[in-house]
């Protein structure tokens, strides 16, 4: 069975890209460099050798809401990953062959933003016949052929513009077992909110 891992925002604070600290490294939005802009290009690309030092992740607080939220293990934000120490080391042998892992820090210590570089498209794992958009081109309903996925843990869809994060029983498994914060994890895979109550949620 397939899930979506949806950053659980009721109950944990979301991550954030320091964006100053990567426009001093590469440059501003009008320097020509968009492709080498992290925290704007979400798109799967790896990031190795653009960055020479730990891109720092926040996790700010908004409002009095967020001050009560804790910061998470694991934070999924535009398609991609932030793991902490404890999670990169539940995590990394069953996600390292698919995707890109590059340090991180955040105000919890250090960590690592996990870039998802395979696509379900890649493999011609989307169900053109099944899947449905609505006339706002919001997903209502996400299948994918399981059978050609079975080497990706983790992977993404161009036909949810990259935003989404999908992944086998093996990786909700590995976040249980482990006891990681911070993800809602459903098997709606056209669901993208998070919802308190649900059993999944870890």
């Amino acid at each position: 069975m397939l899930y979506t891992l949806i950053s659980d925002s009721k109950h944990y604070r979301g991550a954030v890209i320091d964006s100053d600290f990567v426009a001093s490294q590469v440059g501003g939005l009008r320097d020509g460099r968009l492709n080498d802009r992290i925290d704007v290009n979400h798109q799967p690309r790896s990031w190795q050798g653009v960055f020479s030092t730990p891109i720092p992740v926040r996790f700010p607080a908004f409002n009095q809401e967020d001050k009560n939220k804790a910061i998470p293990d694991i934070a999924e934000f535009q398609g991609r990953l932030f793991l902490n120490e404890k999670a990169y080391s539940a995590l990394k042998q069953f996600i390292e062959k698919d995707g890109d892992l590059i340090p991180a820090i955040s105000e919890s210590g250090n960590g690592y933003i996990f870039t998802p570089l395979r696509k379900a498209e890649d493999v011609d794992a989307l169900d053109k016949k099944l899947n449905k958009k609505s006339d706002w081109g919001d997903v209502e309903h996400l299948v994918f052929i399981e059978e050609k996925l079975k080497s990706f843990s983790l992977f993404r869809a161009d036909y949810t513009n990259c935003m989404n994060l999908y992944c086998q029983e093996t990786i909700k498994n590995a976040i249980a077992n482990n006891d990681l914060s911070g993800l809602y994890i459903t098997n709606d895979l056209a669901n993208i909110f998070p919802e308190g109550s649900a059993s999944l949620r870890n």
